[in-house]
């Protein structure tokens, strides 16, 4: 079981404030002309939190930071669960080379940007547009946030079972 989405992000900025004291204890260690010498971490308090018990996180920006996942798109009941609250489109067509990349976790984006069918669009007019290398990086991103967004139809979903 992984950290619940609320606390992955809160963690990030946790992450953020600790790289921050540290550089500054190392410009005070390096003897840099204007470094302090006292540094006080400041309190991170959670920058997201459900307003309520099934609310799911529509923030992007917090949603990007949600790295850890156990999702199970394999299993029936969550999918149903994610076309009842509107989050399964994000995985694209079931089977497909999109769901794969939902389903399975460890496929990374180096896999992702190598694979020559997911470097086209779909076919139009006869024809299969294919994407930039800015555009990848786009889709990339799509398919983090969509990971994001199952995770935490996950966490409602695992908690409604087990009520």
């Amino acid at each position: 079981m992984v950290a619940s989405i609320e606390d992955q992000i809160h963690q990030h900025f946790k992450d953020l404030e600790e790289a921050r004291c540290r550089e500054l204890e190392a410009k005070r260690d390096r003897g840099e002309p204007g470094a302090t010498t006292s540094i006080e971490r400041r309190t991170v308090r959670k920058p997201w939190t459900r307003p309520g018990e099934n609310a799911l996180c529509q923030e992007g920006e917090f949603l990007v930071l949600v790295k850890d996942l156990d999702y199970d798109l394999s299993d029936a009941g969550f999918q149903a669960y994610c076309l009842a609250r509107g989050v399964i489109h994000v995985a694209g067509e079931p089977g497909s080379k999109t769901w794969r990349f939902f389903e399975v976790h460890s496929k990374a984006q180096d896999e992702f940007l190598a694979d020559p069918d997911l470097q086209q669009a779909q076919e139009h007019e006869g024809r299969r547009y294919r994407f930039t290398p800015s555009e990848m990086a786009v889709n990339w991103q799509i398919i983090e946030l969509g990971r994001a967004k199952l995770q935490d139809c996950w966490e409602l979903y695992m908690r409604k079972r087990q009520a």
